[in-house]
C-alpha cells in the first residue's frame, strides 16, 4: 500500500521491514598527504610573494628597531647612527616623482607651511657661537660640524643648540629648555642637506606628508640671503623643501672671537646685491 510521503501512517510503518546488508566494501581507501608550511599561503595572500629585502635593508631595520626599543634615557646616545641606517629612512619617506600636481596637493603644502618658521638672518647669526651660561651645546657633542671646519682646528667648538623662535620666546619667559636637546644650526643645515641629496642622488621624489624643514630661510631681501647659496625642491618634483633652506658648506665659515666669545662667520654667504671678489681675505680668527 503506498501513502504519500507527508501522510503519517501508523500501520504503514509498522509493517515496513528494515532492510540488512550483509556487507559494506571500499573500493579505495583515502590517501594521506602532509601539507608543508612552505606550500600553504598566507591569509588572504592575493598577491605574487614580495623580492627578498637586501641585507643592507635588513641590518638597517634591525637596528632602527633596536634603538627605538631601548630605555628612554639610552636614546640620547647617538653611536647607533651608522651609513647603513640611511636605506631604511629613505624607504619611510621617498616614493617616484610624480609629475601631476592635483588641488589637494596644493592645499596640503599651503597648510603645512603655515607650521614652518621664518628665521632672518640675523637671527642665525645669534647662535653660531659658543654656548654661554644656562645654554646647552649642541646634541651630537663632539660629532657637531662646528668641530670639522677645515680651516679652525685648535680653536674649534661645539656650536650650541638651535632653537626656532617660538622655543626661544618661550625660554625667554620661562627660563626652561625644551626637554629633549636640539642640534646647533650647522648640524641642521648638515642633515638637512644630506636627506636632500640622497633623495636627488636616487632619483626619487618624497611622499606629501613628509617635510624635511621645521623653519625656512629669507632670501633675495637686504640684510637676508641668496638664493644660490640655498637648497630648495625641483620645481617639478617635490623632494622635501618647501621654502628655501641655507646649504651648509664647511668652508663657508671663518672664526671670530667677540668680547672673549667664540663665534662662526658666515665668510662666504653674501648678502643680496654684493659681489665677492676673487681676492677675499682668507678665513682666520679675528678679534
Amino acid at each position: 500500500m503506498s501513502s504519500h510521503w507527508n501522510e503519517f501512517n501508523l500501520d504503514n510503518s509498522k509493517s515496513s521491514k528494515r532492510q540488512k546488508t550483509s556487507s559494506v566494501t571500499f573500493s579505495e581507501l583515502p590517501s594521506s598527504s602532509v601539507i608543508t608550511e612552505e606550500s600553504t599561503p598566507d591569509i588572504l595572500q592575493t598577491s605574487p610573494d614580495k623580492p627578498e629585502q637586501s641585507k643592507t635593508l635588513m641590518v638597517a631595520e634591525t637596528s632602527f628597531f633596536n634603538q627605538r626599543n631601548k630605555d628612554f634615557w639610552h636614546r640620547t646616545d647617538l653611536s647607533h647612527l651608522r651609513p647603513y641606517d640611511f636605506p631604511y629612512v629613505r624607504a619611510l619617506i621617498q616614493q617616484k616623482p610624480c609629475d601631476t600636481l592635483s588641488p589637494e596637493d596644493i592645499k596640503h603644502k599651503e597648510h603645512v607651511r603655515v607650521s614652518i618658521q621664518v628665521v632672518t638672518r640675523a637671527y642665525e647669526e645669534q647662535y653660531l657661537r659658543e654656548p654661554v651660561g644656562k645654554e646647552r651645546p649642541c646634541i651630537m657633542g663632539e660629532l657637531c660640524q662646528g668641530m670639522h671646519l677645515p680651516h679652525v682646528q685648535e680653536n674649534a667648538f661645539v656650536l650650541r643648540e638651535f632653537l626656532l623662535p617660538t622655543e626661544e620666546e618661550e625660554y625667554n619667559r620661562t627660563g626652561k629648555l625644551p626637554t629633549e636637546g636640539r642640534l646647533c644650526l650647522m648640524c641642521k643645515r648638515s642633515e638637512i642637506a644630506r636627506a636632500f641629496i640622497n633623495i636627488r642622488a636616487d632619483g626619487m621624489g618624497v611622499k606629501n606628508n613628509v617635510i624635511l624643514q621645521d623653519y625656512r630661510n629669507i632670501v633675495g631681501e637686504e640684510g637676508e640671503y641668496c638664493l644660490d647659496d640655498c637648497l630648495l625642491s625641483s620645481h617639478s618634483v617635490f623632494q622635501g623643501l618647501l621654502d628655501p633652506v641655507v646649504l651648509h658648506l664647511r668652508n663657508a665659515y671663518r672664526l671670530k672671537v667677540v668680547k672673549g666669545v667664540r663665534h662662526y662667520d658666515q665668510w662666504r654667504m653674501k648678502y643680496p646685491g654684493q659681489e665677492m671678489h676673487f681676492l677675499t681675505e682668507t678665513p682666520e680668527a679675528k678679534e
